[in-house]
């Protein structure tokens, strides 16, 4: 071969290697290129983990705020639903009571009418027996006055 035909032959060796080297640093810039995307794209998931991280922090800190106020809720139902036993009872005990309060106040009310009935009665007895004694003794009267004017007659004469 000849001089001229190894240069020609180097020379389109040479534009081969140029062209693959011009190739290699086309991919290579669009190589850095993706991966300075995927870096960019990168930063801004962790970003968004950072913030996801923060509002997960802030909603467990709300939950633990939530428990609380339930824990605190229950307790108060708890007090609340033994204050309410604890009425119920007394209620009970006061309904009891009275119960048996009206009970006695019926069984006096039963004895007092009985009590009536029997002063009733009596007083129609006595009633009876006084008019029976005023007309007696309305009659005595009587005969007295007319033995007095019968001794005042006797003594004028």
């Amino acid at each position: 071969m000849t001089t001229e035909q190894r240069l020609d032959r180097v020379e389109t060796e040479f534009a081969t290697i140029r062209q693959l080297l011009i190739s290699a640093a086309t991919y290579a810039e669009s190589a850095n290129r993706r991966i300075d995307e995927l870096g960019t794209k990168q930063d801004r998931t962790q970003i968004m983990l950072d913030e996801l991280g923060t509002k997960q922090d802030r909603t467990q800190i709300m939950l633990d705020e939530l428990g609380t106020k339930q824990d605190r809720t229950q307790t108060q139902l708890d007090q609340l639903s033994s204050r309410v036993d604890e009425f119920i009872f007394h209620t009970q005990r006061l309904f009891n009571k009275a119960g048996s309060e009206i009970e006695e106040t019926k069984a006096r009310t039963e004895r007092l009418e009985a009590l009536m009935l029997k002063l009733d009665r009596n007083y129609e007895e006595q009633k009876s027996q006084f008019q029976e004694y005023q007309l007696t003794t309305n009659a005595a009267l009587e005969r007295i006055d007319r033995v007095l004017d019968y001794l005042l007659r006797q003594s004028g004469n």
